[in-house]
């Protein structure tokens, strides 16, 4: 007579640990996106306390706690279905205690049972309630526990060698054969014989063959985890194109008065003397890109200038006025350069600059990337 002690599969549980492990992924994805973007845990703490508090807290919360038991909880109750509380194999029995190694007896070696009600949870919640919340609600709680000492829902079964305790199993585990070996250790100590299930023919006895599917799942689902994660950190951020913020606009600058003109068809005009085209004038097109957008263009067309994302999100977090949102990066294709009368370009040169767009839009505070120039433009 062979059987098993152990938790019956129930599809809640499937399902409670798909929803966890699901949460997790989003956590760690949303949590490893965050640190890309700041460039290091220290700075998203950083940025998170100096910019929103309570966000802060809630980061905290998340990480700490919701995170650990949506990691926890799944391996928590798989590792208990997988785990069976007693095999039963004719008169030789192990005992499978939850975090404990496991204990092997012979039935003749059980000497004494305890069987009684199990109010463990109402118990627990009793004092918590009396602790922590006001009298009507604790009462409430109490109440409940007082109804479970008299009918409780679950039995708990304790069994002995001696004075030494083997295993307490409690069927409000929904365990499974649980009565079946009770019945039989109630025989054994009121002096009954085993009763043996007839065997069958050796031709008919075939072993049964555990699924290996939760193994496969778990692994699948650890490969996901791994896979969300490392995407996240190393895929490149991809960002919408950048609205054209100088298409149609014209700016002064406040060192020298002189005038940068954007056209709506890609085109620019720089003036030292406002119309003036035969001297101090450069002319071409330019690229233009904000945000996200513009930290992508910098870290890839401009890479050769060594600026990395990182850089720029400290500078961001080093300013209130700055943000991702209104940081700018562009370049201008100088097509002409015309110096007292006489043109100066033989071919095209490239000037790009970065900086912010600063008091709702109407001041450009920007630096050349190749002289390190910086210049203030206010718009017209």
């Amino acid at each position: 007579m062979s059987f098993e002690v152990h938790v019956r599969k129930r599809k809640w549980i499937r399902v409670m640990q798909i929803v966890c492990i699901l949460i997790s992924v989003v956590i760690l994805a949303t949590f490893a996106s965050l640190i890309r973007e700041s460039g290091s845990l220290i700075w998203l703490a950083i940025n998170s306390v100096s910019n929103d508090v309570l966000a802060f807290v809630i980061g905290v919360f998340v990480v700490s706690l919701v995170l650990p038991t949506t990691i926890i909880l799944p391996i928590s109750t798989f590792y208990h279905e997988r785990r069976p509380r007693i095999k039963v194999n004719g008169s030789d029995i192990t005992f499978y205690p939850l975090w404990r190694p496991a204990k092997k007896v012979t039935l003749s070696e059980i000497t004494s049972r305890n069987v009684k009600g199990d109010t463990t949870g109402e118990k627990i919640d009793a004092a918590v309630a009396s602790v922590l919340l006001n009298p009507v609600l604790s009462y409430g709680v109490n109440q409940r526990y007082a109804e479970a000492q008299q009918s409780p829902k679950g039995m708990t079964y304790t069994y002995y060698s001696g004075n030494k305790k083997l295993i307490t199993i409690s069927t409000k585990r929904n365990m499974e054969n649980l009565e079946r070996f009770d019945k039989m250790v109630v025989d054994k100590l009121e002096g009954k014989p085993l009763e043996l299930e007839p065997e069958m023919p050796a031709a008919e006895m075939q072993p049964a063959k555990k699924s290996k599917l939760p193994l496969v799942l778990a692994g699948l689902i650890g490969v996901i985890c791994v896979v969300a994660v490392t995407a996240t950190m190393f895929i490149p951020h991809t960002a919408s194109p950048s609205p054209d913020l100088l298409a149609g606009t014209s700016w002064l600058s406040g060192d020298d008065n002189s005038q940068w003109v954007f056209g709506t068809d890609k085109t620019f005009h720089w003036y030292q003397m406002e119309g003036e085209t035969d001297d101090n004038y450069f002319a071409g097109t330019y690229e233009f890109h904000v945000g996200q957008d513009a930290i992508n263009y910098l870290t890839t067309e401009l890479s050769d200038y060594g600026i990395t994302e990182r850089t720029i999100k400290r500078v961001i977090s080093s300013n209130s006025e700055y943000t991702l949102d209104n940081f700018v990066c562009f370049s201008c294709f100088n097509q002409s350069f015309m110096l007292r009368g006489k043109e100066q370009l033989s071919e095209d040169t490239l000037s790009s600059y970065l900086g912010f767009f600063l008091q709702d839009g109407t001041y450009l505070d920007i630096a050349n990337m190749t002289t390190g120039t910086y210049y203030g433009f206010t718009k017209e």
